[in-house]
């Protein structure tokens, strides 16, 4: 029985690549990923002989983790890494741990599922924050049209800082939702293009964020952390 090994890779800088994650993609017979693209110029910047890559995204039918199950059922070790960052967190290789273990139960294959941890975009901005002492809630990404208003109305209501992932160019009309729905007496705190060569980290009450942001570039991924003053 083959293992499956979750794998975190750098989201920026590829010196945060860990010596196990290396030796991991190294050694396994097939690396599922996100994009075969990017998960291919990441094996050649780690001097990784050529592997086979199967692509696995949100819009990934059934049938290709059913071929990933049956190769980890013939013996086959298996890595799956996103395009950055630590796996299965608003990321669809959920369905493939989901069903790994769902056959595992249903049909006594043993099949082993280890993490290899590393980068994460969530700890590496509630790190630097200093917004969070004890917990927080993680809200992913929120949805863009149907049932927007509805998260919000849920998410003003936690008394705990929440964690949200966002497009930059989205970013402006999600920080004004959040002045509409948590008010104007709001902590946000703001990681963009975390750990590449133009890292910015800044935060305030969401009103100076709203009113500064055209001194910041809007461009590339960000990390809001939120916290309304109860």
């Amino acid at each position: 029985m083959g293992t499956l090994f979750i794998v975190a890779t750098p989201i920026g800088n590829i010196g945060d690549i860990t010596k196990r994650a290396i030796e991991t993609l190294q050694n396994v017979d097939v690396v599922a990923c996100e994009d075969s693209r990017n998960t291919g110029k990441l094996l050649k910047l780690l001097d990784i002989p050529k592997k086979q890559l199967v692509s696995l995204h949100q819009h990934s039918n059934d049938e290709v983790i059913e071929r990933l199950i049956g190769r980890l059922h013939s013996g086959e070790n298996i890595a799956y890494v996103t395009d950055g960052g630590t796996p299965n967190i608003s990321d669809p290789g959920l369905k493939l741990i989901q069903n790994a273990k769902l056959k595992s139960q249903n049909y006594n294959l043993k099949i082993k599922i280890i993490p290899i941890p590393g980068p994460s975009a969530v700890a590496s901005a509630v790190s630097v924050s200093g917004m969070v002492e004890k917990e927080f809630y993680f809200a992913g990404f929120l949805p863009k049209k149907n049932g927007r208003q509805t998260k919000f109305r849920e998410l003003s209501a936690l008394n705990v800082p929440i964690v949200i992932y966002e497009s930059a160019l989205r970013l402006p009309r999600t920080l004004n939702d959040i002045k509409e729905y948590f008010g104007d007496d709001t902590e946000v705190f703001i990681a963009r293009e975390m750990t590449k060569m133009f890292e910015e980290y800044w935060g305030g009450s969401i009103i100076d964020i709203i009113n500064d942001l055209k001194s910041h570039k809007l461009k590339g991924e960000v990390t809001l952390i939120v916290k309304k003053l109860f």
